[in-house]
Formats: structure tokens, C-alpha cells, sequence
């Protein structure tokens, strides 16, 4: 029901921690999507929200028992003027705040098709949608003393000393992605913007700083904090290669939380350095286990990875040459200007090591974007699948990887991680079939290395 969460194994640190603590109330910083709240409800202290997002004060000053004035844009009302039906009692307008964020992918593109489609069929399926979501929200059994719509850092000044405190500041990337995601929401249902600041660089530190003047506290990063080290109780990460999250307090608890990855083998041969690929190049979807054993042997270490929707094995004549996985797209993306959607999202593509062909990695791509995966992808939807995205991170203002098979839709300053770059690349799905992407691949790239010519 509620959009994003912090993970479970790092609300499970927070609950134990706060377990001992000698206060009546404890006051959550960014609340976001009142995770920590939801998993303190039962715990006995009394809980106060805080965050400056449209769907987040409307959640917050709910369960405080007031209501954020908000209204319709009437500039929307020729398409979305229905909604104001659905914004009468309290549980009613928080009900259409919630599923707006599913309705707010289409504001402002209904003159295409597609998403001209899916507006009116949200429109169709209000009723019973707004009703089954009214009735979890009605069944909430969080409560908050209070809820500030307000910026963290100044909101810890009115905190008493002899209270708790516990924050996972989204850091100024995040705050980024955060607004935009929310952006068209706050489009459609106008309300008064709280002013704040991100908070990042030394303001982060010195927000830290604040928050261990109170009685208790805890707060999460995904950094380490060398000002902080004496104070890190905890760290949890999702997957073996994932983001952790470390998590600091002035609590005597101790706990770590790490994946254990369940891999399987394939009994299928890896292309060896000195071997000549075949003729037939083919697909072979594997489970996940297979696809965690394949990534953690080929993948780049420094490449944090996600969790694939489809995962592929890549072959010549029954002999692995490398791997490929899908995800469903983030249908928010606005990468309609730049290709035909829907799209998919490949989400990680990667040869075996140490074979002689200097553009194997470009091989995988061909299968990639096969007519064999379209229809695939389309079969998993169960919708018409036009173009297939990605993201790479690099040093340099362009990947030759992907360069010519596809197109740069943009280019950022990277702040997720230690490349300079962040691009976001697209192709058409579907135009070739895998033997016939095979065949432009050995024509234009299956050179062999150059040390390899010559001792050939």
C-alpha cells in the first residue's frame, strides 16, 4: 500500500535497540513511508512523524488524527476533475493520495496512447480500487502523537533532550529521485510547500551531530562515518554485493545482518579462453540461484546488483559466452521522448572471462535485444513490449559497450558511485532474431584479441 521501505533486517536492528531505551516518546526523521513507525506501533512509545512530501504529510497528519489541506489543480480538470468525488472524509482523500501514485505516470502524457489507455482505465477502476484501499487504511493500527510537514534538521531543535530519536535520511541523491518521483503528484493535488534544505556533506554530519545531543538515537547511512565509529552498533545489506547500511547508536546492542546467497549449478561448459564459438547462438532462461552463481563468477564486483525478473544464460552450440537479466521497468522513467514504451530494464549483461573475442560483451547485447526476448518479455506482461533500457556507469562521457547497438538518452553526474558518469541508454526490441544478430555480430565484431592473431 505504501510506496517504498526501509529493509526488514534494518527494522529488525532498530526494534531490538530501542527495546532498552528510558523515554516515552520517540521521534522518526523522515518518516518517508513510516517504516519505522509501522514496525514501533506495538512497541509502548509514544511516536511522532516528520517528512515534507505531499504523500507523506497526508499519511503522517492522518494517523496524528488532522488533516493537510490540499486541493485539486483545476488546471487537470478536464481529465482528472473526477477525483475531487474522492476527497471527502479524511480516509477518502488519504485513500486517493496513495493510488495517485499509481495514476500520476500518466498526467501529462494522455495524448498518447497508451498511457491514454491506462488513465481511463484507472478511471474505470476507481470505485473499487479507492474502496479496498480505503478499508486497509480505516484497519491502520499505527497512531502518531504528532506529525511535523516540515525540514528534519530544524524540527530536532523542538525534540526535548530526554526523548529518543531515530533517522535514515535519504542522502542528496536520493532527496533528488525523491522529489522528482513525487513531482507529478504534487502537479495534480496542490498543498503549501514546506521550505527545507537536503541534507548532505557536512550538514549530514552536523545533523548527526544534533541528534546525539538527545537521550537516545539512532540513525542509518550508507556510508561510514569515521567521526562516528565509536557509536556503529549495526550493519545490514540485502544481497552479497548490495548497499549496506550501517547504523549507529549510543545503545549497548551489537547486531550485523548479512545474505547468505543460495547459488545452483549449470552443468552446461564455459566458453574457454583458446575456444572458437559455434554456429548456433540460443537463450536459456535460469533460475535464480544459476543466475547468482554466473553473476558472482563473471559480473564486475564493483557493479551493485539488483534482483532480476528474468535471467538469461547466453550460448554458442550448447557452450555458456555469458548472461543477461531483465527487470520490469519503472513505468515513471521518462524515457517515452526517446524511444517507444513500454519498456524493460536490462538490468545486468556480462561475457565469461578471458575469451579471445575482444567484443564478446557486445554479443550478449545482440541476444539481448533479440525478437526471441521481445516476445518473451511480452508473454511475462502481457503487453506489447517495444524497447529495452539501461544504465551504465562510467568514467567516460559514453560506453563503448553500448555505443551503436544503443542510443545515450542522458547523461548525469554520477553520485551513486565512484564513476564520474551515469548513463541511461535505450535500443529497439526485437529487431533481429538471435541466429541473425549472431550473424551482423561475427561480421562486424567477432575479431579475436590481437595477441591471439598472433600467436594463431
Amino acid at each position: 500500500m505504501f510506496v517504498g521501505s526501509i529493509p526488514s533486517d534494518m527494522q529488525k536492528i532498530v526494534k531490538e535497540i530501542v527495546r532498552d531505551w528510558e523515554c516515552e516518546d520517540i521521534y522518526v526523521g523522515t518518516s518517508g513511508n513510516f517504516t519505522i513507525e509501522r514496525c514501533l506501533h506495538d512497541s509502548g512509545f509514544g511516536l511522532h512523524g516528520n517528512d515534507v512530501t505531499l504523500y507523506s504529510s497526508v499519511i503522517g497528519s492522518y494517523l496524528a488524527g488532522n488533516i493537510i489541506p490540499f486541493t485539486f489543480n483545476e488546471e487537470y480538470n478536464e481529465k482528472y476533475g473526477w477525483l475531487k468525488d474522492y476527497l471527502t472524509d479524511p480516509a477518502d482523500r488519504v485513500a486517493t493520495i496513495l493510488l495517485g501514485t499509481r495514476l500520476m505516470e500518466t498526467v501529462g502524457k494522455e495524448h498518447k496512447p497508451y498511457y491514454k489507455r491506462m488513465a481511463d482505465a484507472y478511471r474505470d477502476q476507481w470505485p473499487i480500487l479507492h474502496e479496498k484501499t480505503k478499508e486497509k487504511i480505516e484497519k491502520l493500527q499505527v497512531r502518531l502523537k504528532s506529525y511535523f510537514p516540515g525540514d528534519v534538521f530544524t524540527w530536532l531543535d523542538d525534540i526535548p533532550e530526554n526523548q529518543g530519536v531515530i533517522c535514515y535520511p535519504p542522502f542528496f541523491g536520493e532527496t533528488a529521485d525523491y522529489e522528482k518521483y513525487f513531482a507529478k503528484l504534487e502537479d495534480l493535488f496542490l498543498w503549501e510547500t514546506p521550505k527545507y534544505d537536503f541534507i548532505f556533506g557536512d550538514r549530514l554530519v552536523e545533523f548527526f551531530r544534533k541528534m546525539m545531543s538527545k537521550k537516545h538515537w539512532v540513525f542509518g547511512t550508507k556510508e561510514k562515518f569515521e567521526e562516528f565509529e565509536p557509536y556503529l552498533k549495526g550493519m545490514t545489506k540485502t544481497t552479497n554485493r548490495g548497499v549496506p547500511i550501517y547504523v549507529y547508536s549510543n545503545s549497548n546492542t551489537r547486531r550485523i545482518v548479512m545474505p547468505k546467497q543460495q547459488t545452483e549449478p549449470i552443468f552446461n561448459p564455459h566458453l574457454k579462453p583458446d575456444e572458437t564459438l559455434g554456429d548456433k547462438l540460443t537463450i536459456a532462461t535460469l533460475n535464480a540461484g544459476q543466475f547468482f552463481s554466473i553473476r558472482s563468477q563473471y559480473m564486475n564486483h564493483n557493479i551493485k546488483p539488483g534482483m532480476p525478473t528474468l535471467a538469461f544464460a547466453v550460448l554458442v552450440d550448447g557452450v555458456i559466452i555469458g548472461a543477461f537479466a531483465l527487470m520490469q521497468q519503472n513505468s515513471l522513467a521518462n524515457f517515452d521522448k526517446y524511444l517507444p514504451t513500454p519498456s524493460v530494464y536490462l538490468l545486468s549483461d556480462f561475457p565469461v572471462a578471458n575469451s579471445q573475442y575482444k567484443k564478446l560483451a557486445k554479443l550478449i547485447l545482440y541476444a539481448a535485444l533479440s525478437k526471441e526476448v521481445k516476445l518473451i518479455c511480452e508473454r511475462m506482461s502481457r503487453k506489447r513490449i517495444h524497447s529495452l533500457v539501461t544504465t551504465a556507469f562510467t568514467n567516460r562521457p559514453v560506453s563503448m559497450k553500448y555505443r551503436g547497438l544503443f542510443d545515450l538518452m542522458s547523461r548525469k553526474e554520477n553520485k551513486k558511485t565512484d564513476e564520474k558518469y551515469e548513463l541511461n541508454y535505450g535500443a529497439l526490441l526485437g529487431k533481429w532474431t538471435l541466429q541473425e544478430g549472431y550473424e551482423i555480430w561475427k561480421k562486424k565484431h567477432g575479431g579475436v584479441k590481437e595477441n591471439e592473431k598472433r600467436e594463431g
